[in-house]
């Protein structure tokens, strides 16, 4: 009976040990700037999250997100109508499996999307995380703009801006001033101005 006591109460120190705050390891990724993406990745698109749905893989043991991306803009690639998202991570009745630094999807949400294949299918985001960025019209004027999303749990190593604050990890990849789309846009593409945004 002792020794069965002791044994509890042995997992139970380990398991508060491994919830300890500031035991949590952040997932860290090299920072990549908006410049960095538009050369890399292989298809930018701008476009609507049309839906999101979780499923097991093949062999039930991993949980993965498909999201469905309305193309409305091909800044480079190709892309069909739509683009598909995959991303480990999501929630199948009671189950939930949780990545950190995974994105989050809203319906409708407007996005610049840097992407490059997961499988013949499909595609992924460029720099895990880093490459979503939400789009958010000026109520008065309609003007877009372009925000990247703070995703908690990314360490960004590189990043010239500090990526965490009050202990907690987050990715503010591309927030050092507020650019309209087209600015944006030229800017990752290596645009001048001048050259305007290919359409």
């Amino acid at each position: 009976m002792r020794r069965n006591i002791a044994l509890m109460v042995g997992i139970l120190l380990v398991l508060l040990s491994v919830e300890l705050p500031g035991t949590a390891q952040a997932t860290q990724l090299l920072f990549m700037s908006p410049q960095d993406l538009g050369r890399e990745a292989p298809l930018f698109v701008r476009g609507r999250v049309q839906s999101a749905e979780s499923y097991w893989n093949s062999t039930h043991t991993k949980i993965f997100t498909r999201t469905t991306i309305v193309v409305d803009e091909t800044y480079k690639g190709s892309a069909g109508p739509t683009v598909e998202i995959v991303q480990l991570g999501g929630t199948v009745g009671n189950i939930k499996v949780s990545v950190q630094g995974a994105l989050q999807w809203r319906l409708g949400e407007e996005v610049l999307l840097f992407a490059e294949p997961y499988d013949a299918a499909a595609f992924q985001v460029s720099g895990f995380s880093q490459g979503k960025f939400v789009i958010e019209r000026d109520p008065a004027t309609g003007v877009a703009y372009v925000q990247a999303p703070v995703v908690d749990g990314v360490r960004l190593l590189g990043a010239p801006t500090p990526a965490a604050t009050d202990g907690q990890a987050s990715s503010r990849a591309g927030q050092e001033q507020r650019l309209t789309v087209d600015e944006f846009v030229n800017r990752a593409l290596g645009h001048s101005a001048d050259q305007g945004v290919e359409r």
